[in-house]
């Protein structure tokens, strides 16, 4: 029997098998490129979102003639009578958040009537979720339930501003508050305050929720204080909105590691981004120059923190032997390129970076 010459033959199973075995291979090939490919407009977003919030910062000190404080603390030397309303929460207006702004009563605590319903209502804040940030969801609840300041839902951040090279943003000595947010009693900081440069000196940066879960972007009152009725710590936890380079970039915890709430770091391969003062977006590796403290009573070996507040050998504070952070040439030894870049003051050269 003769075949048609129209007729066609069909495929054999090895052949659609080989041809099935192709196509796995080239989706394979092509999955880690649509990734990267996603991850990159990620952080382009991520970089964008960081732009706008130092348009914000210097449109708010265009207005005002200084940045914002780090928070609102109103510290009378006994109790911070203050709103604890955060640097984020002055900014924006200058966020296009000025119906949010104005709803919100700066005579009362961030988290006490009105402002309570109102900021419980909200879904978010746009522009401060880096997209990298995927675990981080835009709101989030804070304190115990049981406790008179509980909030059930908070607008969260993947962004920290930064308090210096060390942790002490309220000292009124300039160059130990010597980052780009201070807070009550030091003074909000200035343009002209800034020594070192704007270019070289950091104003806020990442903060991944796989190092640490916290972060609100309005501020963060104490679970019971009031305005009414203050205490020492009513305009409370600061590190929740805020940041040192008193330790390393860290993406990754590492074994042991704690104080996660005070790290600068990113879901980002590789380092973090970080907007300088002077409204550039920088990507800083995470092997950037950090002297690692060797004060004998510390833990910084594990920890990677740098020169720590203590009057101890090889600290920093006023009465270290030989030296502190008040001594240019001391500091020079214990404080690396990434903790100068904190520091708007400290005299020190940075370089490239």
């Amino acid at each position: 029997m003769k075949l048609n010459p129209l007729q066609r033959r069909g495929f054999t199973l090895i052949e659609l098998l080989v041809v099935i075995a192709i196509i796995a291979i080239l989706i394979a090939l092509l999955l880690p490129a649509v990734q990267q490919a996603r991850e990159a407009a990620r952080r382009t977003q991520c970089k964008n979102n960081l732009k706008q919030l130092g348009l914000a910062l210097h449109n708010y000190h265009e207005t005002y003639g200084s940045f914002p404080p780090a928070q609102i603390r109103g510290w009378n030397g006994t109790n911070e009578t203050g709103n604890a309303a955060s640097w984020g929460a002055m900014i924006l207006p200058y966020m296009d958040q000025a119906p949010l702004y104005n709803q919100l009563n700066f005579n009362i605590g961030i988290f006490e009537g009105t402002n309570k319903t109102i900021i419980q209502g909200l879904s978010g804040i746009p522009g401060v979720l880096c997209p990298s940030d995927t675990d981080r969801a835009p709101t989030r609840n804070v304190h115990g339930a049981t406790t008179p300041n509980y909030m059930s839902s908070i607008p969260s951040t993947s962004y920290a501003g930064s308090a210096g090279g060390f942790q002490n943003a309220d000292s009124t000595t300039a160059i130990v508050s010597g980052g780009f947010f201070t807070m009550d009693p030091a003074r909000p900081s200035k343009i002209a305050s800034f020594k070192d440069g704007t270019s070289n000196t950091i104003a806020v940066g990442e903060r991944s929720y796989q190092v640490w879960t916290g972060g609100s972007w309005l501020g963060l009152q104490h679970s019971t204080y009031t305005t009414s009725s203050p205490g020492n710590d009513t305009a409370c936890c600061w590190d929740w909105f805020m940041a040192a380079g008193l330790y390393p970039i860290t993406n990754e915890l590492k074994p042991g590691m704690t104080s996660q709430n005070w790290r600068f770091g990113s879901p980002h391969t590789g380092g973090a981004q970080f907007l300088m003062a002077d409204g550039a977006v920088r990507f800083i590796s995470e092997n950037i120059q950090h002297v690692v403290s060797t004060r004998s009573a510390s833990t910084c070996a594990v920890q990677g923190c740098g020169c720590e507040w203590s009057n101890d050998a090889n600290a920093c504070a006023t009465g270290v032997p030989g030296g502190g952070w008040n001594d240019k040439a001391y500091l020079a030894n214990h404080f690396g390129v990434y903790q100068r870049l904190h520091h708007r003051n400290d005299g020190l050269t940075v370089g490239e970076f």
